[in-house]
């Protein structure tokens, strides 16, 4: 290893030609406009400290500011002319650069041309093409790449979700506002950036590790994720010879379907980590901590994939189970109609808890050992547990153990009875506890979770209401939640429900008797409306679950009457989610199935 201080200026070869090409450990441009703000500033003041440069002009040569490491290894030339080093730490900080010097020298072009000149022979090889035109390029992760060569060649910017391009509009903003303001020298930022910037460049030999190293780097201000270090052990245990064939096709498609900046559940954990997390608890049967991915990762191909062949394979079946995850996450993926339905409704839930265990019954479904049959019994059942549980208020940690190990306790012949039968005895709310607990407990609030679990139960009511008719109504643009007895009560209000009309609103306001389903635009009508009002639009309204109800006699909307319809409502509930531990009537020569329960659960 060779260890040498260098300026940016030349790390960029001085003008000269150089090309860093990046491993395919390397993740995405993750800096975000902290980082970016972080640089300029350094920038900036280094620019400040340089008027008595006219004094002494060997100042910017004394003014240093060191950025820390980057960390390359020699990887021999490229069109046999251009030195190429592998870029194993520091494509954040250089990108950034990159893309300061870019919009400098753009900035720069009609005043100070000849800069604009100097700032390009720092970006490119003039006289190479292909990649090797650029002195760097970023990953083709999330689109960087392409966003890259667009700012560079002025060309348009494609549609990606790469952070590149807002990081070049920053920086190009900040720095047009403060040359114009004339608090910016374009001379002097240029040689704070190129002379006063330092970084210690590491060159490590052929046969030092890249891998273990960027393993143990944080990058400044970013730490490695839980993904970042899983794939850099990746590209650790592959043979050379076949890494870019495993990343090409197998790596790179989980991290095109997955992507780390999106969140799954309640862990706000990015795809990719949640993915992993899922993907080893369902074969450990144990859902390691947030912080353990990766370590859990590494042992489990330690113990059981030390062959670099066999390793390969196991990629490419992470790549197949990605595949279902992708489907669990984004329900259009799946291309059984019905089986989306209910994994859409399943999302609603945000039961990502399940997701070891439907991993599994997903590749039972994929290679036959389920038939497409069995697989929608199991969301069923599966459905019928989780809305009976949300509906209970029933905790969500105690799930966390339960669906890792479910699998393996299933009779595999008799699916969906087996799956009924072992969660009907696992904390599961009887129709006791429903009729109990859904009189009173509150079933809205300010979280969008919640308020999107109300609206599928009582959307399911909806639906059940319409049973045998052929159809069944949806509201156009979505359904709103409406408080029957508002948020807000007028004095009207407060006489029609009496002298408690205080505890009335406190103790039965978000309760689910309260609440129906209508647009938005009605609901922005009905809001603070009096009682009568909303009966007669309720009870000329679309939806079965409103006019039903509505067109009855009823004089007022008080405590009683909020009661009275929510025992009606959890009747229906109880019809919709019938009790799992009810349902084992033996059938077919001693075949335990759920014929009336998958037949009530049916889908139109």
């Amino acid at each position: 290893m060779k260890a040498d201080s260098l300026k940016i200026s030349k790390v960029f070869s001085s003008g000269g030609d150089i090309h860093y090409v990046l491993p395919h450990f390397q993740r995405e441009y993750t800096w975000e406009r902290v980082h970016w703000d972080t640089l300029l500033s350094d920038a900036l003041a280094l620019h400040d400290e340089m008027p008595a440069a006219s004094e002494d002009p060997l100042l910017s040569e004394k003014l240093e500011h060191f950025l820390g490491s980057l960390v390359v290894i020699n990887d021999g030339t490229r069109n046999a002319t251009v030195p190429a080093f592998k870029l194993v730490d520091g494509q954040q900080r250089l990108v950034t650069i990159s893309l300061l010097l870019c919009a400098l020298g753009r900035i720069a072009e009609d005043s100070h041309p000849s800069l604009a000149k100097k700032v390009r022979k720092l970006l490119v090889n003039a006289d190479e093409s292909g990649d090797v035109f650029y002195k760097l390029l970023p990953t083709t992760k999330y689109g960087d790449r392409l966003a890259y060569i667009s700012i560079l060649q002025r060309e348009p910017m494609p549609v990606i979700d790469s952070r590149i391009p807002a990081a070049y509009s920053h920086l190009h903003r900040t720095l047009d506002v403060k040359i114009a303001a004339g608090e910016i020298d374009p001379e002097k930022l240029f040689l704070a950036v190129t002379n006063s910037f330092q970084v210690v460049f590491i060159d490590l030999n052929q046969n030092e590790s890249p891998y273990r190293i960027f393993e143990s780097l944080n990058a400044k201000g970013k730490p490695l994720s839980q993904a970042d270090l899983v794939r850099n052990y990746i590209a650790m245990k592959l043979p050379a010879a076949s890494q870019e064939k495993v990343f090409d096709r197998q790596w790179s498609k989980i991290e095109e379907l997955l992507q780390e900046k999106r969140a799954v559940g309640k862990s706000r954990l990015g795809e990719l980590t949640a993915f992993l997390r899922h993907y080893l608890a369902m074969r450990s049967h144990v859902l390691c901590s947030e912080e353990h991915v990766y370590a859990r990762f590494r042992d489990r191909i330690e113990k059981e994939f030390n062959n670099a062949s066999d390793f390969a394979i196991e990629i490419e079946t992470l790549r197949r189970f990605a595949q279902y995850y992708d489907r669990l996450l984004r329900p259009e993926s799946e291309p059984n109609p019905e089986a989306r339905i209910r994994l859409r409704d399943l999302n609603t839930l945000e039961v990502s808890t399940a997701y070891p265990f439907l991993l599994a019954v997903y590749e039972a479904y994929d290679t036959g050992v389920v038939s497409a049959d069995g697989f929608q019994e199991v969301l069923v059942v599966l459905d019928n547990y989780l809305v009976r549980r949300h509906l209970a208020g029933e905790p969500t940690n105690y799930l966390n153990k339960l669906f890792p190990t479910l699998w393996s306790q299933l009779e595999k012949n008799r699916l969906g009875v087996s799956l009924g039968e072992l969660l009907g005895a696992k904390n599961y709310p009887g129709d006791a506890k429903l009729r109990q607990v859904l009189l009173t407990r509150a079933m809205y609030d300010k979280s969008g979770v919640t308020r999107g679990r109300t609206a599928l139960i009582l959307e399911q009511i909806n639906k059940h209401l319409s049973a045998g008719t052929g159809g069944y109504t949806v509201l156009d643009h979505g359904a709103t939640i409406e408080h029957i007895m508002p948020q807000t009560l007028g004095s009207d209000w407060q006489s029609m429900i009496g002298p408690g009309w205080e505890e009335t609103h406190r103790d039965y306001l978000h309760t689910l008797g309260n609440l129906t389903l209508v647009t938005q635009e009605w609901n922005s009508t009905l809001s603070n409306a009096s009682f009568s009002i909303k009966k007669a639009k309720l009870g000329a309204h679309a939806l079965r679950l409103n006019s039903e109800y509505f067109n009855k006699e009823i004089e007022t909307w008080d405590a009683s009457a909020i009661l009275e319809r929510a025992r009606l409502l959890v009747d229906k509930i109880i019809e919709i989610w019938p009790s799992l531990s009810q349902k084992n009537d033996e059938l077919d020569g001693g075949t335990r199935r759920y014929a009336d329960f998958y037949a009530a659960a049916s889908i139109e």
